[in-house]
Parts: structure tokens; C-alpha cells; sequence
């Protein structure tokens, strides 16, 4: 009998962590940036990293004086395809390989960075594709996205990743910030060619409205 309620008891708590879970999935949402009132930064957010104060131990954010630069592939096009295939997918795969301990961060960096390599290998044709944005400090790949473009005139940021290095908790020798200048980066492209605005997926909801993201469920026809 008291096997059985421990057994019980497990398939108990086993649901609760299933409905749990299952809330916050639920609770992903597509969010939405229009135009009409976009004010574009001068530049870039800046690159920075974190150092350690020798008298107190703490983490200090350090402001680089240069700054990302950007690149464009339009995988519709096969040199711009094959630029793609040597100069960015190798750096994804090696991103796919989790860094050790695991965190929370580096950890979706790496899932996100294969689960890339795998859509744009496995689409049908060039024309099924999309674009890939790359921003690069001191020659290296720091964050990479993937634009597709279902909706004429709404882009839609598809996928968003920094490198899982530079995601590490407490990380002091890898530069940060390139994630949120490729979004700046790609917002400014898409406003000078016209769009009305610029559709994304995502799990980090306060991110996106802090910086004038919109719930697309609270947006009346912005995709349409």
C-alpha cells in the first residue's frame, strides 16, 4: 500500500510539472514592431564585456571603443548561398556544441544555433529561402539571424542568436551586445526599403517591450 502511494504520489507531481511547463510554453507569444513611429538610434548599441574589480570582486561592464560590422546573404541568390555555407554554417555547428556546465542561456544559443543549420539545410529550393545577418567584431561571428519574408512588407526575424560564449553567466573575456545591434542593424534595413513593420517569435517577452515591441495579439491586423 505505501508503494503504491509513493507511486502515486510521483504521478502526481510528474503532472503538475507537465501543466507547468506547458503554461509556459503557452505563454511564447509573436511579437510585432511597426514603423510608424520609429525613431532609429545614430548607431548601434555599442560592443561591451565584463571585467572583474580587483577590490571587490565584482563584474564591471566595460564599453568597447569600435563597433560591430554587418553583413547581409541573400540565400535566394547561390553566390550569396554558398558565402553562407563557408563562411556562416561553421560557425553555427560549432556554436550546437554546448558548453559545459550548462546554462540556461549558452544552452538556448546552441539549440537555436543548430536547429538553424538544420531549416536552411533542409529547405526545398532558393526560393523557400530567407536572408541571414551576420554581426561580426574583430573578424569574428558574434551573432547570427535568420529573416524570412511570408508577409510582403512585414519581415518576420525567424530566429535570433548570439554566440553561447559570450551568454555565459559571470564570462569576462567575450564580447557582448552583438545580439541587440543585429536587431538594430535589421530594423534600419527594413525601414529604409519600406516595410511596415517587422514580425518575430519569441520567449523573452519583456526584452522585446521595453524596446517598443508590441504583443501581436494586442496589434489589430499587423501581419495582414
Amino acid at each position: 500500500m505505501k508503494v503504491k502511494n509513493i507511486f502515486f504520489g510521483f504521478l502526481k507531481a510528474l503532472l503538475l510539472v507537465v501543466i507547468f511547463y506547458s503554461s509556459l510554453l503557452s505563454a511564447e507569444d509573436y511579437f510585432f514592431f511597426d514603423f510608424q513611429n520609429y525613431q532609429p538610434l545614430a548607431n548601434s548599441p555599442p560592443p561591451y564585456f565584463f571585467q572583474i574589480d580587483s577590490t571587490t570582486g565584482n563584474l564591471v561592464k566595460i564599453i568597447k571603443e569600435d563597433s560591430f560590422r554587418f553583413k547581409t546573404y541573400n540565400l535566394r541568390l547561390k553566390a550569396d548561398l554558398e558565402l553562407y555555407n563557408a563562411e556562416v554554417r561553421p560557425t553555427l555547428l560549432k556554436w550546437e556544441i554546448k558548453i559545459r556546465p550548462f546554462e540556461e542561456e549558452s544552452n538556448s544559443s546552441s539549440l537555436l544555433s543548430g536547429g538553424l543549420v538544420k531549416k536552411i539545410d533542409g529547405a526545398s529550393g532558393g526560393d523557400s529561402l530567407g536572408e541571414v545577418h551576420i554581426a561580426t567584431y574583430e573578424d569574428r561571428i558574434e551573432a547570427v539571424s535568420y529573416v524570412t519574408n511570408k508577409v510582403p512588407g512585414v519581415p518576420e526575424i525567424d530566429t535570433l542568436v548570439a554566440s553561447p560564449e559570450g551568454m555565459r553567466v559571470g564570462q569576462t573575456g567575450s564580447v557582448k551586445g552583438a545580439g541587440s545591434s543585429l536587431l538594430d542593424y535589421e530594423l534600419k534595413i527594413f525601414n529604409n526599403r519600406g516595410d511596415r513593420g517587422v514580425r518575430l517569435y519569441s520567449i523573452r517577452d519583456q526584452y522585446y517591450l521595453d524596446r517598443g515591441w508590441q504583443r501581436e495579439s494586442d496589434v489589430q491586423g499587423a501581419c495582414r
